[in-house]
């Protein structure tokens, strides 16, 4: 394939990132009005609003992955789950987890531990981790592996091919995670290209089983565990 199209495969996988970044910002700031609206009126059904501002925000990624499956005729492969990949998962999550578990512990070792916002979030209840957890599963995991692994990945992987289609979207996947902490430069690069390897894990899960089934799963269940061990770690 020539350098052009090659170019413009990136320009598209890039401005795909750039859009669902905007279009989940845009959708926050709509959730926040209407919480804010709800205030006024007396009503605060969310303290803290993280829960609705989550769903806002992975409903633009949703949005944006979804209009151009639909717009250029992207099929998705999503079948059901055979016994491999029920293997696959469970490996795929344990994998991901002794990953990020033995990167965090680098990260700490060089002193290049960002702050997360879930620091700022109150503890004493178990409500708003299981509530995380569970979005994570129904919510979080599906709208993001759609979005990075079957649309990003996908369009990659027609121009440059499995093996660099893979890096390339696994590192914008970790890009726009840039926003869930807070440091310096140094310590969000490291937390991005933490992100970046989790990603990695489930790009190789994606084109191994050829189903999203079990990237999503696997996703799930790790997101479920780091909400859940955060709870019962502060």
């Amino acid at each position: 394939m020539g350098r052009r199209a090659k170019l413009r495969a990136v320009g598209v996988a890039v401005g795909l990132t750039v859009a669902a970044f905007v279009a989940s910002v845009l959708a926050v700031l709509a959730a926040l009005v209407v919480i804010g609206v709800l205030v006024l009126l007396g009503s605060d059904p969310f303290d803290p609003p993280v829960v609705p501002l989550l769903v806002a925000g992975q409903l633009g990624f949703l949005l944006t992955g979804y209009l151009y499956a639909r717009r250029y005729g992207l099929a998705v492969p999503f079948g059901p789950p055979d016994r491999r990949d029920t293997g696959y998962v469970i490996g795929g999550t344990l994998a991901a987890l002794a990953f990020a578990t033995v990167a965090a512990v680098g990260l700490e070792t060089a002193g290049l531990v960002p702050e997360s916002p879930l620091e700022a979030l109150p503890t004493d209840d178990p409500t708003l981790a299981i509530w995380l957890a569970m979005l994570s599963v129904v919510l979080v995991a599906p709208t993001e592996e759609y979005l990075f692994r079957a649309v990003i990945q996908g369009r990659l992987r027609g121009s440059f091919g499995a093996q660099a289609a893979l890096p390339l979207a696994s590192l914008l996947f970790g890009s726009l995670h840039l926003g869930n902490v807070v440091g310096s430069p140094a310590t969000v690069l490291a937390w991005t290209l933490l992100i970046t390897g989790v990603g990695v894990i489930l790009g190789l899960l994606y084109e191994r089983t050829g189903t999203l089934v079990v990237p999503v799963a696997v996703h799930a269940l790790y997101d479920a565990v780091l909400f859940l061990t955060w709870y019962l770690t502060l």
